[in-house]
């Protein structure tokens, strides 16, 4: 599968919150870091776990892909994120207010799925 295809599938995945399909994207041994919030993972269903407890905070929050770098097995992908918060979550805007920011994430390649992921933040 060439980069494009693969970083939209995972856009789409993330976009459906389609959990499952977005997890059958990693390894079982995913590694991610988001250096910013102070999050680490290592595993699988850790990050999975995490994201799906997010979507409550952020129940409508998309990717709009922006651009796709990819050298070997190394993909990097700037997009955007936009939702409405729950109110759920402390750190966030309350009820009703937009949760936006700018990411990159850097995927590093295992094979056919992500064996690492590092999220770096722009503004909100």
């Amino acid at each position: 599968m060439n980069s494009d295809t693969f970083v939209h599938e995972w856009a789409n995945a993330y976009n459906d919150q389609d959990f499952h399909r977005f997890g059958e994207l990693y390894t079982d041994d995913i590694t991610y870091e988001c250096g910013p919030f102070g999050l680490p993972f290592t595993g699988r269903d850790p990050f999975v776990s995490h994201l799906r407890e997010y979507a409550g905070a952020v129940p409508d929050r998309k990717f709009t892909i922006e651009r796709i770098i990819a050298d070997g097995d190394t993909i990097a992908v700037e997009f955007g994120f936009a939702g409405t918060s729950s109110g759920a979550h402390p750190g966030l805007p309350p009820a009703g207010e937009p949760v936006t920011a700018r990411f990159c994430s850097v995927l590093q390649l295992r094979g056919d799925r992500i064996a690492s992921q590092t999220d770096y933040l722009g503004g909100q």
